[in-house]
């Protein structure tokens, strides 16, 4: 008999009871486990409802189920492809989809990853006579409870949508897939965990784990871009053109299910997407299971860290802080600053995501440009001009280097003896500028160039000498604090706001630079131009006052 205290959720887990005992683990110790992991959710709050005040988050009560309606509202955005009456099932829940398991995705990483990864439980429970499958068990529906609720609040809208519009067999269809989805998304990611805990350990594991969530953030941002790309418009009608590499897309396994019920499409195609759907996350599942003691057994590889050699980083990073900066303080300020962005790991999964995207977002414009000319025509073309998304990037970071895991050090700002406030704020924007931006920045210009030729080299040095430009000015109005000096829980939603608000100024820039691109010699003089807005924006927005000089006192 469940006590009148218990969680809703154990209540619905007692009627599982047998088919959890059936896969090994002792039922009574993992709801007793699961018991004590949601009573301290209380205290956790989720990516979604971050920075918030501080006194909504004080209420008594799980902050992620508060959170929960935030989430419907986003899903209400899928609906519209649900209710699309075009009888193109296969596009239009391809891309629901696809925009479904991104969202899903991108929750599980930033919120569930560290629950798969947790480990500071481990010296309370196995120094009691607990099985590993139990506690591997508990860590799994742990996790699963809040991905079900996540994707029951998500789909919520999609799901009475289909109900009213396709009626009963539409919505249980659904309701399945949305099962079989969290499964596959929540055990898939465990064996990739799994596999990179068999071959790594300590420091160079957390390091390979924090790089597998980084690559899947900009996979699956990416990834649905090809769902698009599966289908081929002919006298204005959708077609649906098989691929091999469409094996690869979940979304496309889920939306051909509907393509065959509820449009009479079949083939051997079809019912192959279809038995992808089902058999996939059944295995995957099945292995999950008769791996998960193994799961623990690696588990402890995360509470060692390995000692790692910094000596040939800091070689490094004092040869650039001495290139970009003057004066020893700033240079000490750099050195800190590219520190904390290439070694603090929740900076990097925060932050790195947006390096990927701005990698690869211009060859995704390129490629829907290739489909309508021929090479040597697109070589000739002005899409060098797509280089200007990395800006996108540069506004990004500035935001988050208000922020830090390690924030409560921020004090010895103020404790060391810097003359001006303003040295640590340009240390930060050097230390992003030298050793995030320009490589990647570099990277994508040695790939327009040996594309465009090297009649783009003055274009692209416009497009860096703008973006060094737009770096104080970013940071002037973004960072209103120290740089490192607050926390990840605080990062509010709201930030985003500062991109849109900044692309405005991206066209204008990008239009300054088609004008002075217009006559001969402008780009010469839009680069002086650049060249001394440079120079004035890093002095004047960040002007170093000299100390004064004390005379001394004889005594």
């Amino acid at each position: 008999m469940a006590k009148p205290s218990d969680f809703r959720t154990l209540q619905v887990l007692d009627r599982f009871r047998p088919i959890i005992t059936k896969t090994g683990a002792d039922y009574d110790v993992l709801r007793l486990i699961l018991r004590v992991k949601f009573q301290m959710d209380q205290r956790r709050v989720p990516t979604i409802m971050a920075g918030r005040s501080k006194s909504k988050e004080n209420k008594e009560g799980n902050q992620y189920v508060r959170s929960l309606w935030l989430y419907a509202l986003m899903g209400a955005i899928m609906v519209p492809f649900v209710v699309w009456d075009t009888g193109q099932f296969m596009l239009q829940m391809g891309i629901l989809f696809g925009v479904l398991m991104f969202m899903i995705m991108t929750s599980m990483i930033s919120d569930f990853s560290s629950v798969l990864l947790d480990i500071r439980d481990r010296n309370i429970i196995l120094t009691k006579p607990v099985n590993a499958r139990t506690v591997g068990m508990a860590r799994a529906i742990h996790a699963g409870v809040y991905l079900v609720l996540l994707t029951g609040s998500v789909t919520a809208a999609p799901l009475i949508a289909g109900l009213v519009t396709h009626g009963i067999g539409f919505f249980l269809l659904f309701l399945l897939q949305i099962i079989l989805i969290s499964i596959l998304i929540l055990v898939s990611t465990s064996l990739i965990y799994l596999f990179m805990m068999r071959f790594l350990d300590g420091e160079k594991l957390k390091d390979m784990i924090n790089m597998v969530q980084i690559l899947l953030s900009v996979g699956i941002a990416i990834g649905y871009q090809f769902v698009i790309r599966s289908f081929d418009i002919i006298d204005f009608k959708v077609a649906f053109t098989p691929e091999w590499w469409q094996l690869l897309l979940p979304p496309l396994w889920y939306a051909a299910a509907y393509d065959w019920l509820f449009a009479g499409n079949g083939g051997v195609w079809i019912y192959t997407l279809t038995a992808l759907a089902v058999v996939v996350p059944v295995i995957c599942l099945i292995v999950y299971v008769k791996l998960m003691p193994s799961f623990e057994l690696y588990l402890e590889k995360m509470a060692h860290s390995g000692q790692t050699s910094s000596r040939r980083r800091g070689k490094w990073d004092r040869m650039v802080a001495k290139l970009f900066s003057r004066s020893t303080e700033e240079q000490a300020c750099f050195r800190l600053s590219a520190s904390m962005m290439r070694d603090e790991r929740e900076f990097k999964l925060k932050v790195y995501p947006s390096l990927g995207l701005s990698l690869v977002m211009p060859y995704i414009f390129w490629y829907t440009a290739l489909q309508s000319s021929t090479w040597a025509e697109f070589r000739q073309s002005s899409f060098v001009y797509t280089l200007y998304i990395m800006l996108i990037l540069l506004v990004t970071v500035v935001i988050m280097l208000r922020y830090s895991g390690q924030y409560k050090a921020s004090w010895i700002f103020r404790a060391a003896p810097m003359s001006d406030e303003n040295i640590l704020y340009r240390g930060a924007l050097k230390a992003f500028l030298s050793n995030i931006f320009i490589p990647v920045f570099l990277l994508n210009a040695a790939m327009f160039t040996w594309t465009f030729g090297l009649r783009i080299l003055p274009d692209i040095a416009i497009i860096l000498l703008t973006a060094t430009a737009l770096i104080p000015v970013s940071g002037k109005f973004m960072l209103q604090k120290p740089p490192f000096s607050q926390s990840f829980s605080v990062a509010q939603q709201s930030d985003g706001w500062y991109i849109f608000a900044a692309l405005p100024v991206f066209a204008l820039l990008w239009g300054a630079h088609v004008f002075f691109r217009s006559f001969s010699g402008g780009v010469w003089m839009y680069g002086v131009i650049l060249i001394v807005a440079n120079m004035l924006l890093w002095t004047l927005l960040y002007r170093v006052k000299k100390p004064a000089v004390k005379s001394a006192v004889v005594i």
